[in-house]
């Protein structure tokens, strides 16, 4: 790890690059050690040299920074600009266009799993089991017989708009959980809620990492078995305790298996490069759906992702390794001769 990426014996520069509402929001909600800081310390203890570059509401003087950094590589942590998870695909579309190698996904994949309507569309016409779906608009109409459902943002992430209220079992609570998410959101996005074991799959390159099952035995009796952001954001909130993560036991090789293969084929299915969590619900009869693929997953050293890498075991450096080779190895060809020949007009 690391040779793929190696030019010569300078140091490599790497862009750094994040939203700095994102992170100055991260900060003030979560007690845990950021995902930012934590990869440029790796980054250094790699041999780099990090540069991080953030957002912070002006597009130009962004862009010539990345322009003219004097960049070999970039490390994409931004999961949205100004705090809004629905520009995830305009910082990776502007690396491309500027022909630098990125981690992660690309733009096209960010832009489609961003959006939860059409990334179920795009899944179901592949093949690939999702709960049934619809899209609410204020003010609008909606058709929708099926309970228990679950209500949240059609294009938000990190559980945003998610409460112990968005699981709704009539009309009424239905209703209710729309107007509610509709003084925020113009579309919701309501899913036949399948209340079965929820389980994280991790994918690193071509490497799918040991599974991740929520643990829902803590969550008091009458609260909905969903990851609410509370789980995820309000440290010894109930939701937070009663949703631990466990790994899959080996007794359970057959469903590991399954899990790798509809995941997998999730992935392949939205052109996924780099790393993703892809989270799959069990439901009757044993089958699998996909719940949300994410293309851009939190790589702070207590998420899922390294938990998964170091039940893999990989150390925290090796797993931010493994991800920046692939940013080599996985770069689309437009945009490496986008790259060459901006170099050749610098030379």
């Amino acid at each position: 790890m690391g040779s793929s990426s190696s030019v010569g014996a300078r140091r490599q520069r790497v862009a750094v690059i994040a939203d700095a509402v994102a992170e100055t929001q991260e900060h003030l909600e979560s007690s845990a050690p950021g995902g930012l800081a934590a990869v440029r310390d790796a980054l250094v203890g790699l041999g780099f040299e990090p540069v991080v570059l953030e957002f912070a509401g002006d597009p130009s003087s962004w862009l010539a920074s990345l322009r003219d950094g004097g960049f070999d590589v970039v490390f994409n942590l931004c999961e949205g600009l100004g705090g809004q998870g629905s520009e995830e695909a305009l910082p990776a579309s502007a690396v491309e266009l500027l022909g630098l190698p990125m981690t992660g996904a690309r733009a096209f994949t960010l832009g489609l799993c961003a959006r939860k309507d059409l990334v179920n569309a795009h899944l179901r016409a592949q093949g690939i089991a999702v709960p049934d779906w619809a899209v609410a608009r204020a003010g609008a109409p909606l058709a929708w017989r099926r309970y228990p459902a679950i209500v949240k943002p059609v294009a938000e992430d990190a559980s945003l708009g998610i409460d112990a209220g968005s699981v709704v079992h009539s009309r009424a609570e239905l209703e209710a959980a729309c107007a509610r998410g509709h003084k925020t959101w113009e579309r919701l996005l309501v899913q036949r809620f399948v209340d079965g074991r929820e389980i994280n799959v991790a994918i690193v390159g071509d490497r799918v990492l040991p599974h991740s099952e929520i643990d829902f035995a803590l969550l008091p009796r009458g609260l909905p078995r969903v990851v609410t952001y509370a789980a995820k954001w309000e440290t010894g909130s109930v939701y937070d305790r009663g949703t631990v993560p466990r790994l899959l036991g080996a007794d359970e090789a057959r469903l590991s298996a399954r899990l790798a293969r509809v995941a997998q084929a999730a992935w392949a299915a939205v052109e996924g490069s780099g790393y993703a969590r892809i989270d799959l619900r069990l439901g009757e009869r044993g089958r699998l759906y996909v719940i949300d693929v994410n293309p851009n997953a939190d790589l702070s050293p207590g998420a899922g992702l390294a938990r998964q890498a170091a039940a893999a075991r990989w150390s925290y450096e090796e797993l931010i390794a493994r991800i920046l080779d692939l940013a080599f190895t996985t770069q689309d060809p437009r945009a490496r001769q986008r790259g060459a020949r901006r170099a050749a007009v610098l030379a």
